[in-house]
């Protein structure tokens, strides 16, 4: 299933469950990674915000994997 954009990803990036951070921080890189299918990055500030604010949570997690 393709990630339908920041929508999706301020969704996932909320879970607790650390395999399914793992996939989504894969995905994530993956949609970052390519401007072509991210292109509403740019244009919505507040989401990215979102997505930033609980990225940060995930780098000062317990777990290792998912820190890096």
């Amino acid at each position: 299933m393709e990630p339908a954009g920041m929508d999706y990803f301020c969704e996932q990036v909320q879970q607790k469950d650390v395999g399914r951070r793992m996939q989504v921080g894969q995905e994530l890189l993956e949609y970052l990674s390519d401007p072509a299918r991210s292109p509403d990055v740019e244009q919505d500030q507040q989401r990215l915000d979102k997505v930033i604010d609980e990225l940060t949570t995930w780098v000062n997690s317990s777990n290792f994997k998912v820190r890096l």
